[in-house]
């Protein structure tokens, strides 16, 4: 009967995880929000693959073939805009469709528009609500991009 409990209550914990079997490139460079967003997407289930720089990401991705990059716009040496540009022309037909949503702490300073221009397919406030970027990734992966 004990057995029968604990599956059925790790079914539920499962079924909660909106998140389970996804590898996420979190792309932050400030470690206390990097910090933050790996917590919340692992508990949902994810598996996150946390940097701080994107050279290093694009070094990793192709090996990583995550099943979503989550990237701060302003990061140091190269921004997010010029990541994504490189994924976008990458020679792996897979990575160059990889879904991407741009985060940023400074929305008045940044501009979507040049985000998702550079190739983002979402452009969300990572401090406004953490968690709403959860439902973003569940639906950014749940559709067509």
């Amino acid at each position: 009967m004990a057995t029968n409990q604990k599956i059925n209550q790790e079914t539920e914990l499962n079924s909660l995880q909106q998140l389970v079997g996804t590898l996420i490139l979190l792309v932050e460079d400030e470690p206390d929000i990097a910090d933050l967003l790996t917590f919340i997407l692992e508990t949902e289930g994810a598996e996150v693959m946390a940097l701080s720089e994107a050279e290093e990401a694009l070094a990793l991705v192709e090996s990583l073939h995550p099943d979503i990059l989550l990237c701060n716009v302003k990061l140091p040496n190269h921004d997010g805009n010029w990541l994504i540009e490189q994924i976008r022309v990458h020679s792996c037909p897979s990575l160059r469709e990889l879904p991407a949503i741009a985060i940023t702490s400074y929305t008045r300073e940044v501009s979507s528009y040049k985000a998702l221009n550079a190739g983002f397919d979402r452009f969300l406030a990572k401090l406004e609500s953490p968690e709403g970027i959860v439902d973003e990734i569940v639906h950014l992966l749940s559709t067509d991009v």
